[in-house]
């Protein structure tokens, strides 16, 4: 399992069969998140998704949020992201496992 996550993460186009590659989600995902920072400029948007789906967003906007990143999360945890405009400002984790 760690190996094949790590092939997601280290080639973008790489898919499993009957799954995504990690671009395909990814901007399945931004486009989302674009839409809603404008939809809502300046508002506070509440999303729920995987962890995966999570790093690719905040992967889009900055490249550090990688394998190493996912592998870090707890599962279930809460993190806030912050903008400015469409700029990512600042992640933080709010609340995870053992919280």
């Amino acid at each position: 399992m760690a190996d094949a996550k790590q092939a997601v993460y280290r080639d973008f186009s790489c898919s499993f069969p009957g799954g995504e590659s990690s671009r395909e989600a990814q901007s399945r995902s931004a486009k989302v998140i674009e839409a809603l920072l404008e939809e809502h400029p300046g508002g506070a948007i509440v999303i729920g998704t995987h962890g995966d789906v999570m790093t690719l967003m905040l992967n889009y906007y900055d490249p550090q949020y990688e394998f190493r990143f996912w592998e870090s999360t707890s599962m279930p945890d809460i993190y806030k992201a912050e903008f400015t405009g469409r700029k990512l400002i600042r992640v933080t984790r709010e609340w995870g496992k053992g919280d």
